[in-house]
């Protein structure tokens, strides 16, 4: 265990980790892989807050519009002066808010979070998480075309780093609450849990494990109990449970889903070329959405706002062939100027409103050439919304899931599969694009896919791995002292240095074999000495200079321990160090901060075992 060299007879201060009691014990177990209890317990407090915030998001947005509103969300009883100048007042502001704001604060919705997640080791400043919150509600207030549930990501993702960053947990734990956090709001957002805990694996984490998902699932489950409390358990949508009428509709649902995939990819890359226009002036960008989704929203309201009631009365097949036509072009446009510029609103809603009006435009023409043995045109839009949120997110198990748990309709399974292959085949290998979130990054020159290297790194903390048999020694130590340190079997000698801008690191082995060498050129008998000639000899002799013994030494840098296993090896590399030693972070001498040694050879070891 760590412990600078003292004198004889001085009282030995216990260092860390030595007796590691409640949360400090929690933290350790942490930074292990397999810290599985304490990780449900951080995941059911993330679970908690995340579904909070999330519920108190939808309030937010959702009573302020009750004021001029007399059926939620149906902006179609607007006069039509209202119908215009509530998108654009609403950019407006939006526009204001952001003038005063810093440009780092501003990035907001699940591409902040991805990025945030890989890049940044899933570290979520607090203050895009507050600009989030009300400038998301007042783009949904405003009727801009834009969903709640991208908001709710970035809240939920805020929610569990907040609480990791908050209790000081390491870093390889803070990206589970993260994925946690994201799970709980989507599943808040809808009541949707399974869709929530697909949702955060497999497009914020892009991994899944069996540790990885269990805590997911735990928050998934507190987020929607939250939800349920606050809004009751009902579903989403009110449905009836139809289903395919026969198998002579394949046809019809492959040509659809061909047609969606085909949309998505050109919606995504519409997205490519608009979205480095988010480092311009927030005004003018602002401004042309607010215009743009205000001109539309006179001829064609029902894009205005998140849009749930016209995506119900499309499963519900209740809109006729021609205004589904025109709605899904408007929608298209509005949707990608809102995105693209950069309304802090989300897609993930647009994608389920598309989805089903192309599902519903398919339904009718299918009723027309094959009359009455065919499914209902709502049917057509169910599965037409999983075949949109797939090809769109580049998430075709969450967006299956999504539908079953918004629908309760098991019908969707079989059709819903089929579209969704189709659709993301057409999307991702005909127009290569990966993905809106994805995509997006690479427009903003981020990236937002890490090697599989980089994520087995991620998942672990320094503190799992670290070798803690060193002890800490000034340069210079009378031999008396080398010999106690030696007496207490580490492996390493941590040599603190005041002057020079490195401390070195020396094997002991090598401290050893020159006390042993020293003892053999005294020559002299201890039988032959006596007591008084003994001690002087030892005070005439010169001290032990720790950088002059024969052995190989390293340099070293310093890590804090919550650091991941690819934070060390990133440390590794800038710094041109040959070892780490892991800090607790207090200031003071070193081995009141020094908890562990990293060497490049314990990375290597790690992921190849």
């Amino acid at each position: 265990m760590p412990t600078k060299a003292r004198p004889t007879g001085s009282k030995k201060t216990p260092t860390w980790p030595l007796r590691e009691r409640g949360l400090e014990r929690w933290r350790l177990q942490l930074s292990s892989q397999e810290a599985l209890a304490p990780l449900l317990a951080m995941a059911l407090l993330t679970g908690i807050l995340a579904g909070a915030v999330t519920v108190a998001f939808r309030l937010l947005s959702e009573i302020p519009a009750e004021l001029f509103l007399t059926i939620p969300e149906r902006y179609e009883g607007l006069p039509v002066q209202w119908r215009f100048g509530l998108p654009v007042l609403g950019a407006l502001l939006l526009a204001a808010i952001y003038h005063l704001l810093n440009p780092s604060v501003r990035l907001v919705g699940v591409v902040h979070v991805v990025d945030r997640l890989h890049n940044h080791q899933a570290n979520m400043p607090l203050a895009n998480a507050v600009l989030q919150f009300f400038a998301g509600a007042i783009a949904l207030v405003s009727g801009q075309s834009v969903g709640r549930e991208g908001p709710a990501v970035h809240l939920g993702a805020a929610s569990g780093s907040w609480l990791g960053r908050k209790l000081k947990l390491p870093n390889n734990s803070v990206r589970s609450l993260l994925a946690c956090g994201v799970a709980a709001a989507i599943a808040a957002s809808f009541n949707t849990p399974l869709a929530g805990v697909v949702f955060a694996m497999e497009v914020v984490m892009l991994e899944y494990s069996v540790v990885g998902f269990l805590p997911v699932i735990l928050a998934a489950a507190i987020g929607s109990a939250i939800t349920q409390l606050a809004f009751g358990s009902q579903p989403a949508f009110n449905v009836p449970s139809i289903q395919l009428s026969t198998l002579a509709e394949l046809p019809v649902l492959v040509l659809c889903a061909v047609v969606i995939g085909t949309l998505a990819a050109l919606f995504i890359r519409a997205q490519r070329h608009l979205v480095p226009m988010q480092r311009r002036a927030p005004l003018l960008r602002f401004l042309a959405v607010g215009l743009v989704t205000g001109t539309l929203g006179i001829w064609v309201p029902e894009i205005l706002g998140a849009g749930y009631d016209t995506l119900e009365l499309a499963m519900l097949g209740e809109i006729a062939l021609g205004s589904l036509l025109v709605i899904v072009a408007a929608k298209l446009v509005a949707t990608a100027f809102a995105s693209g510029l950069g309304i802090p609103g989300g897609v993930i809603g647009p994608s389920l409103f598309l989805g089903a009006c192309l599902g519903g435009i398919a339904g009718s023409l299918a009723n027309l050439w094959l009359d009455e043995y065919t499914a209902s045109p709502g049917f057509y839009a169910m599965v037409g919304m999983a075949a949109m949120m797939a090809a769109l997110l580049d998430a075709p198990l969450a967006a299956l899931l999504a539908i079953l748990e918004l629908t309760y309709n098991p019908n969707v399974l079989f059709p819903g599969m089929m579209m969704i292959v189709v659709a993301c085949l057409v999307s991702r290998y005909f127009f290569a694009s990966q993905g809106i979130f994805q995509e997006t990054l690479r427009a903003l020159d981020k990236s937002g896919t890490p090697s599989w290297r980089a994520q087995m790194l991620s998942r672990v903390g320094v503190a799992s791995v670290m070798e803690r048999r060193f002890v800490v020694s000034p340069q210079k130590v009378s031999r008396a002292d080398a010999e106690r340190l030696i007496q207490r079997h580490p492996l390493w000698v941590l040599v603190e240095l005041s002057e020079e801008p490195a401390h070195q690191l020396l094997r002991a082995a090598d401290l050893a074999s020159f006390l042993q060498r020293v003892e053999e050129k005294r020559g002299e008998a201890p039988a032959q000495r006596g007591p008084q000639e003994d001690s002087s000899d030892e005070a005439a002799e010169p001290p032990v200079d720790l950088l002059k013994l024969p052995g190989e030494r390293f340099a070293l840098a310093s890590l804090n321990w919550r650091s991941t296993l690819l934070e060390a090896q990133q440390e590794l590399e800038t710094s041109k160090a040959d070892a780490l030693y892991i800090a607790r972070g207090h200031a003071g001498t070193l081995d009141n901060d020094a908890a562990g040694i990293i060497l490049p050879a314990d990375i290597d070891n790690f992921y190849r075992k």
